[in-house]
Parts: structure tokens; sequence; C-alpha cells
């Protein structure tokens, strides 16, 4: 199963961007696209598709600081995005249903975008001395022109887990969540972990049960706004389940239970592809755990 988000077809031309001269070829190339938002979503365009538009043409367009960013090239054409200052273009529907429906290599392109957008729209300022940071390396750096100090986008990294035992594995559910969804466990790493202490932590903490060993799968780019899901499962005592605070329920789930809650009407609303969590309990469901 191909994740969304993954196999990029970016070549995000880490040794050519730092040159201004050549960032500007790049937005001067008449194959150079630009993917445009609106408010953490993408703009729609006449047709009420996503807007892309050739990058020669946002220099009409009223984008917000910093204006254009590099995203890397695409066989050898240049992708760029921005975000349109409110009110420009309709907003198109959230940003996840967009991206689900999405052709693969396309929403790596829209992921890529609205994580760097999104990491833009929180650092305007330096973070050392609050002078206004200037774009570098065609938006994958910001620098500082008062103190020097460089910034760089942001990624959290995240452990996702499918904790099982013997023949049950165990979902859980956060309150705001509709009614009956369930999902793998998920924590942020913190600092001085490795991933399996912070599966072991994050689990112990969700929902009690000790971690008796954790084996990596694979992993996602989840521009939510800019997470690296770190997909696991983890095999843990047997027990009761006690839901920490963020969890509105935990429960253990045999397979035939987790068939019938993916095959309902409500678990239809994103396909397989889409989330890690997904691709970790159809493992279990084949039996490959």
């Amino acid at each position: 199963m191909q994740l969304t988000f993954t196999d990029s077809p970016l070549d995000h031309a880490g040794l050519k961007r730092s040159d201004p001269d050549w960032i500007a070829d790049q937005m001067a190339d008449p194959a150079a696209k630009a993917v445009l938002f609106a408010g953490g979503d993408l703009a729609l365009d006449e047709r009420g598709d996503p807007m892309i538009v050739p990058a020669r043409r946002t220099r009409l367009l009223p984008l917000k600081p910093p204006g254009l960013v590099f995203l890397g090239l695409q066989n050898g054409a240049p992708w760029f995005a921005g975000a349109l200052q409110r009110g420009v273009a309709e907003k198109g529907p959230d940003f996840r249903i967009t991206a689900m429906q999405a052709e693969p290599a396309l929403a790596c392109v829209f992921g890529r975008a609205r994580s760097l957008l999104q990491w833009h729209g929180r650092r305007k300022h330096c973070s050392n001395c609050g002078a206004e940071n200037a774009l570098a390396d065609g938006g994958a750096k910001l620098v500082c022109p008062s103190c020097g100090t460089e910034h760089f986008p942001r990624v959290d990294p995240s452990v996702i887990m499918l904790c099982w035992s013997g023949e049950k594995c165990v979902l859980g559910r956060q309150a705001s969540w509709p009614q009956g969804m369930y999902a793998t466990l998920a924590g942020f790493m913190e600092p001085g972990e490795t991933i399996e202490q912070a599966c072991a932590r994050e689990t112990m903490e969700e929902i009690h049960r000790p971690v008796l060993s954790a084996t990596y799968v694979a992993s996602q780019p989840w521009p939510f706004p800019s997470t690296l899901m770190i997909g696991l499962t983890a095999e843990i005592e047997p027990g009761d389940l006690i839901p920490d605070d963020d969890l509105e329920d935990a429960r253990w789930f045999t397979r035939d239970e987790v068939r019938a809650l993916y095959d309902s009407e409500l678990a239809r609303w994103a396909p397989k592809h889409f989330s890690i969590s997904r691709l970790l309990i159809e493992r279990w469901l084949a039996g490959e755990v």
C-alpha cells in the first residue's frame, strides 16, 4: 500500500537553491508552476479545481509574505507555492479531503507546500532577537538579518503504534471524533528518546500497559502542520486498559471486530492509503504482525 504524501516526485535541489539567481531563473521558467493556498487549504480556480498557475502569473496576485517559496523540481520543472491574501480566491474544502482525492504525486506536492507555508506563517520574526526574518534558500530557510540566526522548517516526529497481544489489538478514540471511530495510539517524541522508548512511554501513558517489543513498519510525512509519523507494531502485556485523559475510550478488539468497524459506512470517509494508522491495522488483519 502506497501511503499518501510518500514517494514524492520532487527533487528539493538542496545544492542549488541557496543561489538567489538560480531561484529567480526557476521562477521565470515557462514550465514553472505555483500551487496557491487560501487560509490553510488549497485555493480554487474558476472551475472549482485546486489553483495551480504558471509561477510568472503570481506577480499579479496579492500573496502573503514571504511570497512564493520553492518546493522542488519535478522532471526538471520547478514547483512553487504561495498563500493568497484573504478574500482573493475561494477557499477549497478541508485540506485532508483534497489530499485524499489528489493523484499520489500531486498530493506529495500539496503536502510539502502546506508544511512550508504553515511554517512561514509562524516564523515571521526571529525567535532569538525578534527582528523580522529574511527568506533564504528559496524558502527552505530563514535568516535573521539582525543577529544572523538561521531558522529551518520544523518537522515534529511522532510515534504511531498498533498495540497487540495474542489475537487482539488495542484501538482508542478521542471525544472529538465521530461516534464509533477508533484508531491506533499515537504521540509526539520527547527530547532524548529513541523511537522505541517513545513508543513504550506513550503506550504506558495512554493505556497503562507495558510494551514488550516494538517493530518499525513505515513512516509518513503528515502536513498537519508538519509531522513525521513513525509507524510501529508493539506487543504489549495483556490486561485491563486504563485510558488517559486524552482518550475517551480504549479497548481490545478481535480481528472480526476490527473488520466490522472498518467495513462500516463511518470508516469509508478515508481511503486505505491515506493514513499510516490504517496501514498498521491492515497489516495486523492480514496476519503480518
